[in-house]
């Protein structure tokens, strides 16, 4: 009988408000998961790189001549305020294989690093051994950073 009265006398939380710290845990939840995935996060606490390295490939063109040889430029611009060094052109087929890695040089106009000011800028070199690529087929193009950064160029044809 004890027990009926201590039960009695007990009382809980309202639906109503129980309702309201679970949809306030949900929006918490939801922040961190976007602070998370945008790069706020680890850019506040001070590890990684998402948000440091922001680069934006504006355009690119694949040239291939009749020997294996031919001229890969990529249009980029660093779209934050930071440079990014270029480590690497990667070119993938319509299936996202990778078919030739490329070192980028400095050949003038071109340059492996992409100034800070937002300035469009040539990336890639003179002339290039092309194996595995052909004219008319569907290519990407990848910058890759000195951080770790790739950056994807829309779909292109390769031209002759």
């Amino acid at each position: 009988m004890n027990y009926k009265r201590v039960m009695k006398n007990s009382k809980a939380i309202s639906p109503i408000f129980a309702t309201l710290i679970l949809i306030a845990i949900a929006v918490i939840a939801g922040v961190v998961v976007y602070m998370f995935t945008s790069g706020t996060l680890a850019t506040m606490t001070g590890g990684g790189t998402a948000a440091t390295e922001k680069v934006s490939v504006q355009g690119a063109t694949i040239s291939v001549g009749g020997s294996g040889t031919g001229k890969v430029t990529v249009y980029a611009q660093s779209t934050n305020n930071v440079a990014v060094t270029i480590t690497s052109i990667l070119i993938k087929d319509a299936s996202g294989n990778s078919v030739l890695t490329i070192n980028p040089t400095t050949v003038s106009p071109y340059v492996a690093s992409l100034p800070a000011a937002g300035t469009l800028a040539q990336v890639g070199g003179t002339t290039y051994t092309l194996t595995g690529v052909t004219a008319g087929n569907t290519y990407s193009v990848t910058l890759v950073s000195t951080k770790g950064g790739s950056f994807t160029s829309s779909a292109i044809i390769a031209g002759a």
